[in-house]
């Protein structure tokens, strides 16, 4: 369940391109004569065309290599592409409401013409282009890592990652998703952040996939990256546990031996013993006790259990897969509660695996490591 790695596209300029830059140049030049005669007067028109000019071309760079970027990112197992460039978060609100409130002091300034008003217009705008633009910079300097992780979960519940962020920045999980949670601490320096990721299918999942956000210092607008994390050890999905119906199992021993005998109250006496936990109370053997003053219970003998074989068959479609893979969850699950010795057939990336399961963990990581007949050559 790691992100694939994304196909090779070549890079090569087109007429679309061209056309995108002259549009851009011209949209940003007229704008910056519009700016300039409104705030400097009639005679600075030139100077704002250059200005715009020189601001749109860039923009208009960046903008296309952001889009050749988002054709070359990684796809998520959901399909969702990762954006690793260092992008926006709701900016349009932020950024409107500041080209307005420029604009709006500028016409009062112009009308007015006091120092003071233009003074105050002055740092009004360096505030602003301050709040809009300074959380860039730390949103491209984030990092962090990941120092601890579970090993199982199961499907739709949630599993705690431990991170260590480079600075106060926000972590939002994307897959598996979860909440966004705050990496506060220290103004300097790392710090630890604890993230609830809820996987909604089974698998084996090697990374996870995080949104790095920061806002500072103002918090007007939210600068972001997303980055893959890698996890220091695999997180097992088990699949939930669907209904009890019955399977097709069949029952064999290959080794001549079971792997482990249950407890059983049939066939002959073989003597007494003292207690142990775990012994039934309906085995104790009351003369004997009373005898030694100490509980003494029967031991007989044990007849082998033959294992019962269980083979998981996933189809293709994967609803249908988690279906299948909570059916044997149930089963075999009740079985193991009854104490019969399981041996359980699945086709992992590995290959066929026949092995036999003793608990429920086990059981969850076999079922989670199962992949579809086809997936994997024989």
């Amino acid at each position: 369940m790691s992100p694939a790695e994304p196909p090779t596209v070549r890079r090569t300029p087109s007429a679309a391109f061209g056309v995108r830059a002259a549009l851009v140049g011209i949209v940003s030049g007229a704008a910056g004569v519009v700016v300039a005669r409104s705030v400097f007067g009639p005679g600075t028109a030139i100077t704002g065309a250059a200005i715009g000019l020189a601001a749109g071309i860039p923009a208009s760079l960046w903008f296309s290599s952001a889009r050749r970027e988002r054709r070359r990112a990684l796809r998520l197992p959901s399909g969702r592409r990762l954006r690793r460039r260092t992008h926006a978060v709701g900016w349009l609100g932020p950024v409107s409401g500041s080209v307005v409130t420029v604009v709006a002091w500028s016409a009062v300034a112009h009308s007015s013409g006091s120092g003071w008003v233009q003074s105050v217009g002055a740092l009004l705008g360096a505030v602003l282009a301050t709040g809009l633009i300074a959380p860039l910079f730390p949103a491209m300097r984030a990092e962090v890592t990941c120092t601890a992780s579970p090993s199982d979960v199961v499907a739709g519940q949630p599993a705690s990652i431990t991170l260590l962020a480079s600075g106060p920045i926000r972590v939002r999980p994307l897959e598996p998703p979860g909440p966004a949670e705050r990496a506060g601490g220290p103004s300097r320096g790392r710090r630890a952040v604890t993230l609830d990721v809820v996987p909604a299918r089974r698998g084996v999942i090697d990374s996870v996939a995080v949104e790095l956000a920061s806002s500072a210092p103002f918090g007007l607008v939210w600068w972001a990256k997303e980055v893959v994390v890698s996890l220091p050890r695999p997180l097992h999905v088990a699949p939930r546990t669907g209904p009890a119906d019955d399977a097709d199992l069949a029952t064999e021993d290959r080794s001549g031996e079971a792997p482990r005998r249950v407890p059983s109250l049939t066939g002959e006496t073989r003597g007494v013993r003292p207690y142990r936990a775990g012994d039934l109370r309906r085995a104790i053997h009351w003369p004997a006790t009373a005898h030694t003053g100490t509980l003494m219970v029967t031991e007989s003998e044990q007849p082998a259990e033959e294992p019962l074989v269980v083979e998981v068959d996933l189809p293709s479609e994967p609803d249908a897969a988690e279906r299948a893979a909570e059916r044997a969850m149930a089963a075999v699950t009740r079985h193991l509660v009854r104490g019969v010795p399981v041996l359980l057939i699945t086709l992992e990336p590995g290959g066929r695996t026949l092995r036999p399961v003793l608990d429920r963990i086990e059981l969850g990581r076999r079922l989670a490591r199962a992949v579809p007949a086809g997936t994997v050559p024989p």
